[in-house]
């Protein structure tokens, strides 16, 4: 990572979801962060929004969703810091994630992988199961603190 580009990680109340919201238009994202989510930014010492995710609670855990950093802040390590920061308050609950094809090793790298279908609560592999009947390629990973 570069140094210095990330200055802060944190957990955001809902009343400041307009920012990370705005955050994902300006970077080309549709999702949008609801109340009974968590989210989380990562900033530069500028206190800028550089990175965001949202974490829907399932079930079994969370979905991880809208996983983004700035366009001009990536390859630079700042998405595999980030990541790692969250995930350390998620550490132990179940996390799941549907990944576009070529961020498979990104995610590998962050401790996650791939299941088999039958491991996996309906609330997370049915909307799965509904994105690849919809032509999508995502992937569908997993990280079981709780079964390592």
């Amino acid at each position: 990572m570069t140094e210095g580009a990330v200055h802060t990680v944190e957990e955001l109340n809902p009343i400041a979801f307009p920012l990370i919201n705005r955050f994902f238009k300006e970077n080309g994202h549709k999702g949008k962060a609801s109340s009974e989510e968590r989210v989380w930014v990562a900033r530069c010492a500028k206190g800028n929004i550089i990175a965001g995710l949202r974490a829907s609670p399932k079930s079994d855990g969370y979905l991880l969703r809208s996983v983004q950093v700035a366009s001009n802040a990536q390859r630079k390590g700042i998405g595999s810091f980030f990541l790692s920061e969250v995930l350390k308050n998620l550490n132990a609950v179940n996390c799941w994630c549907y990944p576009y094809v070529h961020l498979e090793l990104f995610y590998q790298r962050a401790g996650f992988f791939s299941p088999e279908p039958d491991s996996v609560p309906s609330d997370i592999l049915a909307p799965y199961l509904r994105y690849r009947q919809q032509g999508h390629t995502f992937l569908l990973m997993a990280r079981c603190p709780k079964q390592a």
